[in-house]
């Protein structure tokens, strides 16, 4: 009998009814058996039914089928806007190689990683080790920042002053967190690096790869890589969600994620939030706004090809907390009462000249101390407590726990706008493609600035570090991606080569003068408060503190007044602020926030891959390899001294006369130092194989090789700018009647000497690139059908030649500073007179890690969840630092006081900011039965060893120094659905820091944040 032909349709349906039958088969034994395993065989039995049922009407089987054909998963993908699933002719779905699958996770669960390969590989196959953060677990951990990722990282540890710092360039972390011992500066959005701004309310996932990743993300630290993953639209049905949060300190927070289906052909999912909070301290706050914008579109209805095109917008202000207390009490009591030891140690006669030595400086005071005890070890910073302690206007010592150590008015500002396009396509069967185009508009500003208490135990100083800044960056950023797909030999062969193509602008606005304008001060027209001022119409003149512009709005009986009546002149309000009996000044009226200089620097980098992915044995043995070359091309200084009027060229150094320096405020040997004009390339490699022993649990061992680029030479000095400097020398000798001068010694009197000279001194060397590198073996399982997801592994890793300025060689150079008058002639006479010529580099810093690390996720019901990890790094040490002597060396030997306390500790004890021990937990369990059922209960724990701050003296962790780490932290959250006239809604309460812990995170002195409490409400519809 001939069959009756059948269609997709058709095979689909019988499938579909024999698993029907067996569920009901299953279903019917189980009575007795687990409820919940009974209730999850109704609902897939249910499931099933409606699954059939619409596949018995033709139509709504076409219907349902042309809705489903270009349906993606359910999770965003994990590197750049990833492709849906697609479909071949027959109907079935096929899964883009660029996304991730995510038929198995669940909660806290993710088995897929993009970033550790650049392709959707399952993890428990990759050689590496790596680490997913799903959204759920970044809204149960309250997860905000870099800082918070790292807070429950196995080998992670945060910067609790990173908010406030300066992103500088695009080669400079932000903040001094680590990943397994080293910095991470390699921070990706999407798979495209990212300079300022990351927003968590429009991501999906988070995922962190520890070790080198260069091979895959470019020159970066040993440390590891963080790739955010937004969320993408999704063709099907996802629900629209409005959150709603309230916390401590009147933090207010609205996110919106809307996703619309619009046929099989186009989605688009609009993520938006609003934030508004202030925070423990005085004058915090953060004024956060961002909306992403993603429209999905797949033009053919073979699926073969998506575009993804992306808007993101954010705009953030923020002023946030940046000290403690930490200031000794013996420098108090020094103030109050000096000791005849003290003043004999200072040299100083009386005990006013005492004071005055040690009232704005515990650096004297604790070098008086040193020298008197004849103890060069003894700290200085010891103790860490929130707040800050003064006298009140009675006269008593207070603690106010909301002080504020930055000042009122200081802020940083970011600004992010970031269009991008996503294609991707699979052409044939045996060949996938992608190709991403970013154009990054970053802006940071910030005007800043602390203030420090002096010693009289009353006043504090608002002017320490204040300046304004800005960092600007135009990024055009090109990805190309194929994957080439081959089964041979019994091997399943996968080829990625891909191409990275980017033009940057880079720009500094450079701070305004150093002097403060007190035009806007009260006192400034008065000469009690502004002495010596000459008012002139509207314009003072002459005096200490004459204002600089129209004084005209400030009327001339204003003048602030101490607590004893004494008018303070209008510096005085800033550097002796009485918080116990005035009112904070406002740094911002004193100093300018638009600037004159305006740097810039234009680069392009090129980089092009290749990765292998081989599977055999049944995909048992998986091996990855890997190589990366990247180029990266200086182009000079685009420097604008006062815009719109000077913007000398990159080559003005060439043509001094037409670009005076002193006019368009260049340093000539700067912008003609090899630096500005070079092409540096390098080249990062990896290896590794992972083999399944037995079912679900795997063994993996990989080595990487990654550098940094290290642009320029030892001396900072292109020999393009040899001649000028050379002119301006002999210019001056002859002036003053001489035909040479001397430089370390040599007798100059021709260019090609003091070429020789210079190049005799290895200003001229090449700086070599930065390498690190990581060796780990390790074990990963998915067992009981991925209830025991983990990887524990072993690494050795190591950063050497680092480039860094070395200070103390700048200072001692011929050339340099009030060095190279004799050469030169006084300041001003020339571009060099009295300035930094030589810019002195040093490499060799040699440091090292070795530990172990761990990651457990225990789900062994869908009602209860852990994830638990870890890390023990028994090593973490200097090997090498050329700039400091190694003990037992000759040059050791000769070192007296806090320079050989410097040197013991910088061999002798850990790196900074590297735990010995950590341990994080997350537990969350959801009651399944009885009046609770629904609500979910949850217990973070966090666990630090000590942490060094600084190996120095100051902070001598031998001598009982102040350092970080070292707490047990606890995180509770609860939540609860319900419903309200058919609105589906879920209620979140999040306790942090539950017991109100003072600890510290990072190498700084700030506290990390005290108990703090969220509420947010989720409307679901």
């Amino acid at each position: 009998m001939k069959p009756t032909p059948t269609t997709p349709a058709d095979r689909i349906r019988s499938a579909l009814a024999i698993g029907l039958a067996t569920l009901l088969t299953v279903s019917a034994s189980a009575q007795s058996a687990d409820s919940d395993a009974l209730r999850r065989l109704q609902e897939e039995n249910a499931a099933l039914r409606k699954r059939l049922a619409e596949l018995e009407t033709p139509a709504k089987s076409a219907s349902s089928a042309a809705a489903t054909a270009p349906a993606t998963s359910s999770q965003a993908p994990a590197a750049a806007p990833a492709t849906a699933t697609t479909t071949r002719e027959d109907g079935v779905l096929v899964l883009s190689p660029f996304e991730v699958s995510s038929d198995k996770d669940y909660g806290y669960l993710k088995t897929n990683s993009m970033t550790a390969t650049r392709i959707g590989m399952p993890i428990q196959k990759t050689p590496m080790s790596v680490s997913v953060l799903s959204k759920d677990f970044l809204d149960d951990a309250n997860i905000r920042s870099l800082t918070d990722i790292l807070r429950y990282s196995s080998s992670g540890a945060g910067d609790n002053n990173y908010a406030m710092r300066r992103p500088a360039n695009s080669a400079t972390p932000q903040g001094g967190f680590t990943m397994r011992g080293f910095g991470v500066n390699t921070v990706l959005r999407n798979g495209v690096p990212r300079y300022i701004g990351y927003n968590v309310n429009n991501v999906d996932r988070v995922e962190v790869v520890k070790g080198p990743a260069s091979v895959f993300f470019g020159a970066g630290y040993p440390g590891g890589v963080i790739n955010y993953v937004t969320k993408q639209p999704v063709f099907g049905k996802s629900p629209t969600m409005i959150s709603y949060t309230v916390g401590d300190e009147s933090l207010e927070r609205v996110v919106v994620d809307m996703n619309s289906n619009m046929g099989r052909k186009a989605a688009m999912r609009i993520v938006g939030s609003w934030e508004d909070s202030k925070g423990a301290a005085v004058f915090e706050m953060n004024k956060t706004n961002s909306v992403t914008g993603n429209l999905a579109l797949v033009p053919f209805a073979s699926g073969k090809v998506k575009l993804t095109f992306e808007m993101e917008h954010l705009e953030s202000r923020f002023n946030q907390n940046q000290g403690s207390w930490i200031w000794p009490q013996g420098w108090f009591d020094a103030y109050a009462n000096p000791s005849a030891a003290l003043m004999t140690a200072a040299g100083s006669a009386t005990a006013d000249a005492y004071r005055a030595r040690i009232l704005s400086s515990p650096g004297n005071y604790i070098a008086d101390v040193r020298k008197a005890a004849n103890d060069y070890g003894i700290p200085l910073w010891t103790s860490a407590t929130r707040g800050a302690y003064y006298q009140d206007k009675n006269g008593n010592r207070v603690l106010d726990k909301g002080f504020n150590y930055t000042n009122r008015g200081t802020f940083s500002n970011n600004v992010v706008n970031t269009p991008s396009l996503t294609v991707e396509m699979s052409p044939f069967s045996w060949m996938d493609f992608r190709y991403v185009m970013v154009r990054e508009n970053a802006r940071f500003d910030s005007l800043e600035g602390t203030q420090t208490p002096t010693a009289d135990g009353r006043t504090f100083n608002a002017l320490t570090g204040n300046s304004t800044s800005g960092y600007y960056r135009k990024l055009n950023t090109h990805q190309f991606d194929a994957i080439f797909k081959k089964e041979l030999w019994g091997m399943k062969h996968t080829l990625l080569v891909g191409g990275l193509f980017q033009e940057q602008l880079q720009q500094y606005n450079a701070n305004a003068p150093l002097s403060p304008n007190y035009s806007q001060i009260p006192g400034a027209t008065n000469p009690a408060g502004n002495p010596g001022v000459v008012i002139t119409g509207s314009v003072g003149t002459g005096g200490q503190f004459a204002p600089w512009v129209s004084t005209a709005d400030v009327p001339v009986n204003q003048v602030i007044r101490d607590r004893y009546g004494n008018i303070k002149t209008v510096q005085q309000v800033f550097t002796q602020w009485d918080p116990g009996y005035e009112i904070q000044p406002d740094i911002s009226r004193v100093f300018l926030y638009d600037r004159t200089l305006l740097d810039g620097y234009y680069t392009q980098y090129q980089a092009g891959y290749v990765n292998y992915n081989g599977s055999l044995f049944n995909d048992r043995l998986n091996i990855l390899a890997g190589v990366r070359r990247e180029m990266n091309r200086d182009s000079g200084q685009y420097l604008t001294s006062n815009f719109p009027w000077f913007a000398p060229p990159p080559y003005a150094f060439a043509d001094q006369a037409a670009y005076p320096p002193s006019v368009y405020n260049y340093t000539p040997s700067y912008s003609g130092s090899y630096d500005m004009f070079t092409r540096q390339a390098g080249t990062s490699w990896m290896g590794g194989a992972s083999f399944e022993i037995v079912k679900d649990v795997n063994v993996f061992a990989s080595f990487s090789k990654t550098f940094r680029l290290n642009v320029g030479n030892a001396g900072g000095i292109g020999e393009v700018a040899l001649p000028d400097i050379y002119n301006a020398a002999m210019a001056y000798q002859r002036s003053v009647g001489s035909s040479s001068f001397v430089y370390n010694g040599q007798t100059i009197t021709s260019l090609d000497q003091f070429r020789s000279a210079i190049a005799s001194t290895g200003a001229l060397v090449k700086v070599p690139n930065e390498t690190g590198t990581n060796m780990e073996i390790g074990v990963k399982t998915s067992l009981w059908d991925n209830k025991l997801v983990g990887t524990l592994s072993v690494f050795r890793a190591e950063r050497k030649d680092q480039r860094y300025d070395d200070s103390a060689r700048q200072v001692a150079e011929n050339l340099n500073y009030g060095n190279n008058l004799g050469i030169f002639g006084p300041a001003g006479t020339n571009a060099y007179a009295n300035t930094r010529v030589l810019r002195w580099r040093t490499v060799g810093l040699k440091n090292r890690i070795e530990g172990a690390d761990f990651e457990v996720i225990w789900t062994p019901t869908r009602h209860f969840q852990t994830v638990l990890n870890g890390a023990w790094m028994w090593t973490a040490k200097t090997v090498d630092n050329p700039t400091v002597p190694r003990p037992g060396t000759t040059a050791y030997n000769a070192l007296t006081g806090v320079a050989k306390i410097n040197a013991d500790l910088q061999y002798g004890e850990r790196i900074e900011n590297v735990p010995e021990f950590r341990l994080n937990m997350l537990n969350k369990y959801t009651f399944r039965d009885g009046i609770v059922r629904g609500l979910s209960v949850g217990l973070g724990t966090r666990y630090s060893s000590e942490t060094i701050i600084s190996r120095t003296a100051d902070y001598n962790p031998r001598r009982g120094g102040l350092t970080s780490g070292n707490f047990l932290v606890f995180d509770v959250t609860a939540s609860y659905p319900w419903e309200v006239l058919g609105y589906k809604l879920q209620t979140n309460l999040g306790i942090y820091n539950a017991t109100d812990k003072d600890y510290i995170e990072g190498p700084t002195t700030v506290l990390s944040p005290p108990r703090t409490w969220l509420l947010t409400n989720t409307l679901t519809f």
